[in-house]
């Protein structure tokens, strides 16, 4: 049984996954006004589970743009992101959600 599994393995019949590979999705933001905001920001939504990276640029004075990159082990959804920022969720309001890849 375990050489069938390594074999179907093997030929990408069964997918883990741990090699889903990386997910990317992109918001845009209001409500962030300086760096310190940033930094709240990206360690609020950094403990969600499989978050590996997070960029945040701005895009004109009052929108920013969110890029966040997930191991795609679990799909991350605005709501989630909304949760993670918490008590300051009403002052960082994300204007749009999607996945890139």
């Amino acid at each position: 049984m375990k050489r069938i599994f390594l074999l179907l393995l093997l030929f990408g019949f069964i997918v883990s996954p741990a090699y889903a590979g990386n997910v990317t999705y992109q918001a845009s933001m209001t409500g962030i006004e300086c760096n310190g905001c940033k930094k709240s920001i990206s360690r609020s939504i950094g403990k969600l589970s499989g978050v590996k990276t997070i960029r945040i640029s701005k895009i004109n004075d009052k929108r920013h743009r969110l890029t966040v990159v997930t191991d795609g082990t679990n799909s991350l959804s605005r709501s989630d992101v909304t949760k993670a920022l918490g008590k300051n969720a009403p002052h960082y309001k994300l204007a749009s959600w999607s996945r890139v890849n």
